[in-house]
């Protein structure tokens, strides 16, 4: 009763490096010109019906992230789709960066891992999961270019890049519940 569970979902920033090719290259460290990071992120607390956001054009980068070291420190347990591999190792970078102690414990349920653990979808993709099991469906976007879209400020990709986000979150937490 009460445990705090939260749902999270970040995007981040792809990093921008200098190359001579497309295939099978390796880049040295001094080729890197930005080295990406978490654009934002969406939360939720399991059973309330708000959606929390926080991004850099809206909230700045430390803000940003002291909101999810908050969040994560808060929670008991943190739903995530893929989390385990990307979204909490990525949130735990910008801690490192920020010179911030690690959150709080908590224990991860990763759907990613639970789904390929308990069946045989034959996707592994959170859109199909959610959509086979009639619990929603992810937002349509214009694909990376909504992340350089959002790198450049425009309006309407951050706008939707906000919907895309939120929505992950939701249908995350749906999926869960199901």
């Amino acid at each position: 009763k009460n445990i705090r569970i939260l749902t999270i979902d970040i995007e981040t920033r792809p990093m921008l490096v200098y190359s001579w090719g497309l295939w099978n290259q390796n880049h040295c460290i001094d080729h890197i010109a930005d080295h990406g990071g978490l654009l934002c992120f969406a939360a939720k607390w399991v059973g309330e019906k708000d959606v929390l956001f926080f991004s850099e054009w809206e909230d700045g980068r430390d803000r940003m992230v002291q909101a999810a070291h908050d969040l994560l420190s808060e929670a008991d347990v943190v739903i995530s789709y893929n989390g385990d591999r990307f979204d909490v190792k990525k949130l735990n970078n910008e801690f490192l960066l920020s010179g911030m102690a690690p959150p709080r414990p908590f224990k991860s349920i990763d759907l990613m891992k639970s789904n390929k653990a308990r069946f045989d979808l034959p996707s592994r993709k959170l859109d199909y999961l959610v959509q086979r099991t009639g619990v929603g469906r992810k937002t349509k976007h214009t694909g990376f270019h909504l992340w350089l879209d959002c790198m450049a400020r425009e309006p309407k990709a951050l706008a939707l890049m906000r919907r895309y986000n939120e929505q992950d979150v939701r249908i995350t937490e749906k999926a869960y519940l199901r």
